[in-house]
């Protein structure tokens, strides 16, 4: 059996999520990803011929294109990211975690912990393609589902070579607690968590806390989902902050990220958690802003633990820059299975899974 794979958008850079994997004569495209800058035209759309659509998260650099597809064109997602869809879109179900067929092929799905509804795909094509969408180890609320191997793994390192765990980083942001402060987050993803530990620092410390309604909205759908689908021990602490007041006039405000800037919230700090668009750089060089990671994606050493534990033959890094000196990096953290080309075509007839002509397809063009 014969596969390709081609990455339209996400390599060699943070950009929109779109890969089309080609196998039994049918393509699949995993994820449709938007612009995350306002303005940005979506070009991996053009010309585009698959048979279907697997959405993996409702962010929208992996569903914001969804828009630029053929309304006609079938497209599967879980029940929680179908809520993101351009309004009347149509969509098939996919599994929080199990398999079915689309189009013809074999998929699995697991849990990603990253966001809620989020999910990995595998396709049981050439060996196993794996593809993990944003996933992350470390998350207080959302499991990671352990998958089945894969010869060839496409894997989340939006956070390049970095490898600071989450308690160092938690550790970062309790220090500007001092202070009236601001965090806009995405309503499905790292928001959720931070509620939680947000209240017990607010409780620790004597300090008034507001949450977001959707952000509390989202937090009762977690809980209301099968117990499988969340970390185990987390319960109480959920019902404890949907009964939790708002204060009136919170320390501290956990808001759903609306673009909001420095100049809408006089009297805070705003703390961001998570990718800064170019206009927020800018800020943040001009100290109008704080900054500090709260993992949500594979930290390196999770990335290379997963491609261990697929046993990938090879292992493509998305959404981070792939020049030297990160490339070099790279080279040394994966060795000989780090694949780096938009194009790869793969063939089972041998005994292993193996990329057919790999010195010629750093200059193959995308069709």
């Amino acid at each position: 059996m014969s596969a390709s794979i081609n990455m339209l958008s996400g390599l060699g850079d943070k950009g929109p999520a779109a890969i089309v994997v080609e196998a039994n004569g049918k393509r699949l495209l995993l994820d449709a990803g938007g612009a995350l800058h306002p303005g940005e035209p979506v070009t991996w759309a053009r010309g585009l011929d698959v048979d279907a659509v697997i959405i993996s998260h409702d962010h929208i650099d992996h569903i914001g294109g969804v828009s630029e597809l053929p309304a006609t064109l079938p497209l599967y997602c879980t029940p929680l990211v179908a809520q993101a869809l351009p309004n009347g879109r149509a969509w098939q179900p996919l599994p929080e975690r199990g398999t079915c067929q689309i189009a013809g092929i074999p998929v699995t799905t697991g849990q990603a912990g990253h966001s809620l509804g989020g999910v990995w795909i595998h396709l049981d094509v050439a060996g196993g393609i794996f593809y993990s969408g944003d996933a992350c180890f470390e998350s207080r609320l959302f499991p990671f589902d352990t998958p089945p191997p894969a010869q060839i793994a496409l894997l989340d390192a939006s956070y390049g070579t970095y490898d600071q765990p989450q308690q160092a980083c938690v550790d970062a942001i309790s220090a500007h607690l001092d202070r009236p402060l601001v965090f806009p987050v995405p309503e499905t993803g790292r928001a959720l968590e931070m509620a939680l530990w947000l209240a017990e620092e607010a409780d620790a410390r004597g300090l008034s806390l507001a949450i977001d309604p959707i952000i509390r909205a989202n937090l009762q759908t977690l809980l209301a989902l099968p117990a499988t689908l969340r970390r185990s021990h987390v319960d109480k602490r959920i019902e404890a902050i949907l009964v939790r007041p708002d204060a009136s006039q919170p320390s501290l405000n956990l808001i759903s990220d609306r673009d909001d800037t420095a100049a809408m919230w006089p009297g805070f700090h705003l703390l961001h958690t998570g990718y800064l668009t170019p206009s927020r750089c800018a800020e943040l060089a001009a100290g109008d802003i704080l900054w500090q990671r709260w993992n949500v994606h594979l930290c390196a050493s999770h990335l290379v633990g997963l491609a261990d534990q697929l046993n990938a033959e090879r292992v493509v890094p998305l959404f981070t820059h792939l020049s030297d000196p990160a490339l070099s990096n790279w080279r040394t953290l994966l060795g000989a299975r780090l694949a780096t080309q938009k194009t790869l075509f793969l063939n089972t007839d041998a005994l292993n899974t193996h990329v057919l002509n790999a010195n010629t397809l750093n200059n193959r063009s995308l069709a």
